[in-house]
């Protein structure tokens, strides 16, 4: 009995431990389930957080990467143009005039440019053909970051409508141009910016011809100098050697000055007599209506822009209003009508919109159409003045006046234009910017090849002849026989056999002058396109028709005139250092007519000289030369003459290849500190080209059987003779 019990307590603990045991499995195998499961979930999520990694990297990649053209135009449109806000609220915007006319030209007619939507619909095509699926242009990202940077805020004034214009309507254009340039297989730039790349417009007083001369022996500051208004924007052209041409205008305007509504009432069906009629009105002093007002407020923002357009010889100019752009363009052969096309820059695009109708893709249009036109030569702006147009306020003296200048004339015939790429010119010095020290080739005028140019063009006659050598201007200058080495020597001879001189230097600055009285175009080149301008002074290459001088000339406007007088005295004290350490002097004229520069600037005296050479930042000077040691020889020179140059920078020291010396120029604000003794009065000897490396080694042994060395010869000047 004791043993069968002590068995079924064995089989009940032996039960208990199989319960147990299963117990302990089945647990086991839940664990190793939810552990299987819990494993299966993290595999899951891991799956979806790397689908959702992934996916944020597409997006991420796809906002970073370059978009097509009409991605972009719609990201342009759909994020920049539409954070324009206008203030409307009279109390916070800016007060004042929307633009001053006074003295400005204005057209005698105006007219709607009837035929740029079908040009636009042409370009545009053009652009989806070449490019429509490259991606060319920047990302959303871009875009978006672009549009953190303009303010949130309503517009003003014109300051503040300025980031947008640039922003949403300038840069996509210019963007689109590019590309264009570039499918086209032309390789060099289009841009807007601030100024001509030209000489500076100043003049002492916008009110008054009076200035102060100042004391010529110190150095000028701008004190009473005034700038002129100028354009806001410049639409310039560059080619990959640095010429540049500028091809528009462009002007903002406070948006809120011109309510949307009023210029589309006053555009919409406009009198092609707008400007008279508004005149008409003022002078008469009838009353006032608010449309009459923004007739008023119209024609004077287009002709500020006119006027701009005529005086710098460009046929497109354009005015920025904010939530309206207006193209404009002038024909060459009438130049007394204005055209106009306006746009609405739409801030709320419809559903329907279309990225053809946005204000880039037709500003890209518009200025297609302006690299495709020419710079008027300065003759035209003449004629164009002289074609009767009248300065705001003033009318037309009678109708019978008006219907002569109404006249269509015939422009093309008479009026000379110029080339975007002609070759670069040699000058004695560039302006006083980083562009200047850029080192570029110099390329022979008459083989150079040119690249595709986004216009034809129409040349004019140029001039294409050498510049005459130092010996052959110094000899004109001293009365010395014809330097036979000169390129131009049979033309100076006019067929004689003489060797002298034909003319002098009196009568090759009288013969210049009466030359440019007549044109100003012909065998006259302004080398500003070539960045040949300075702070006060611009560069021109002349040729004496007929008699082959060919030399340069610095231009200074009226209220420099003091400076270039100045600076003739510093090159006569330097008579016998000139065609050596600085060029040939050979009198200072002033223009009959004042000679039109793009930026607005008029030159009024010139200075006529020989040709330098170019900046040393250009680095031009053969292998062997000791730059430095050559620049410390030309700089003691001018002080052991008793000057100070002042203003010795790269920009005004040159290499002169026929002398193989640095030359000094632009002495405008020199001093003279002492005046030079002179223990002989003979005019300076024609120059000596210097020898340098094996030259000088070859001509030292010739001269050794002579008993004289090249270094001995290079002293026999009158340079020599001074205390």
């Amino acid at each position: 009995m004791a043993s069968h019990k002590l068995e079924l307590a064995e089989l009940q603990r032996q039960l208990a431990e199989a319960e147990q045991a299963r117990l302990e499995a089945e647990q086991a195998r839940l664990e190793a389930e939810q552990a299987r499961l819990e494993a299966e979930r993290e595999r899951n999520e891991a799956g979806e957080q790397l689908g959702r990694e992934k996916e944020r990297a597409d997006r991420i990649e796809a906002d970073q990467a370059p978009t097509i053209l009409e991605t972009y135009l719609q990201l342009v449109q759909q994020r920049l143009v539409s954070t324009l806000l206008i203030e409307s609220d009279p109390a916070k915007a800016a007060s004042g005039y929307v633009t001053s006319a006074d003295r400005k030209y204005y057209p005698l007619a105006l007219y709607s440019w009837e035929d740029f939507p079908e040009k636009h619909g042409e370009i545009f095509g053009l652009f989806m053909d070449l490019f429509s699926d490259k991606p060319l242009f920047p990302s959303k990202t871009d875009v978006l970051g672009i549009r953190r940077d303009l303010s949130p805020t309503t517009r003003k004034d014109e300051q503040d409508i300025r980031p947008f214009i640039r922003s949403a309507i300038e840069k996509p254009a210019q963007r689109v141009v590019m590309a264009h340039l570039q499918h086209t297989g032309n390789p060099n730039r289009f841009s807007f910016r601030n100024n001509a790349y030209s000489l500076e417009s100043r003049t002492p007083d916008e009110e008054s011809d009076e200035y102060e001369v100042r004391p010529l022996s110190k150095k000028r500051p701008y004190e009473g100098k005034i700038i002129r208004p100028l354009p806001d924007r410049w639409g310039i052209y560059e080619s990959t050697s640095g010429n540049v041409r500028r091809v528009c205008v462009g002007e903002y305007k406070a948006a809120h000055k011109i309510q949307t509504e009023g210029i589309q009432n006053v555009l919409a069906t406009p009198s092609s007599e707008l400007f008279l009629e508004v005149l008409r009105r003022k002078q008469s002093g009838s009353v006032n209506s608010d449309l009459e007002n923004t007739r008023e407020k119209v024609a004077q923002v287009l002709c500020q822009t006119f006027h701009y357009m005529i005086a710098s010889g460009l046929l497109y100019g354009y005015v920025a209003l904010g939530e309206n752009l207006i193209f404009l363009k002038i024909e060459k052969s009438s130049p007394q009508n204005l055209y106009f096309y306006l746009i609405r820059v739409a801030t709320k695009s419809p559903p329907e919109f279309e990225v053809r109708n946005a204000a880039a893709a037709q500003m890209a249009t518009f200025t297609t159409l302006a690299l495709r036109s020419t710079e008027m030569g300065r003759d035209w702006i003449t004629m164009a003045e002289n074609c009767g147009i009248c300065q705001w306020p003033l009318l037309l003296p009678s109708p019978i006046t008006r219907d002569i200048a109404l006249r269509p004339r015939k422009f093309d015939e008479e009026t000379s234009e110029s080339s975007e790429d002609e070759a670069p010119g040699d000058g004695d010095y560039n302006p006083p910017t980083d562009r200047r020290a850029k080192s570029r080739p110099e390329p022979n005028r008459q083989t150079r090849q040119r690249h595709a140019s986004p216009r034809k063009r129409n040349m004019t006659q140029r001039p294409i002849l050498p510049y005459c050598t130092q010996a052959c201007l110094l000899g004109l200058v001293n009365v010395f026989p014809l330097d036979p080495s000169c390129p131009n020597v049979s033309l100076h001879q006019q067929g004689q056999t003489r060797k002298n001189h034909l003319i002098t230097k009196e009568g090759l600055c009288d013969l210049t002058k009466k030359q440019l009285a007549r044109s100003l175009d012909n065998d006259c080149e302004c080398l500003d396109r070539e960045g040949l301008f300075g702070r006060i002074g611009v560069l021109f290459k002349i040729t004496l028709t007929n008699y082959g001088y060919t030399f340069v000339a610095k231009g200074v406007q009226r209220v420099d005139e003091p400076d270039l007088a100045h600076e003739a005295l510093v090159y006569t004290h330097l008579a016998h250092l000139q065609g050596m350490k600085v060029p040939v002097y050979l009198g200072n004229i002033t223009l009959e007519r004042p000679y039109p520069l793009v930026s607005l600037a008029r030159v009024t005296q010139m200075m006529l000289m020989s040709w330098a050479g170019t900046s040393i930042g250009r680095k031009s000077w053969p292998k062997g030369i000791d730059i430095g040691a050559e620049e410390k020889d030309t700089l003691l020179e001018l002080a052991s003459s008793g000057i100070n140059h002042n203003d010795a920078r790269e920009a005004n020291l040159v290499w002169n290849p026929e002398q193989k010396q640095v030359m000094a120029v632009d002495f405008d604000q020199a001093t003279i500190h002492r005046a030079r003794k002179r223990k002989a009065t003979s005019p300076p000897l024609p120059p000596k080209p210097k020898m340098i490396g094996n030259e000088r080694k070859r001509n030292t042994q010739a001269a050794s059987h002579t008993g004289m060395s090249e270094s001995g010869k290079e002293n026999m000047n009158p340079a020599s003779l001074d205390d």
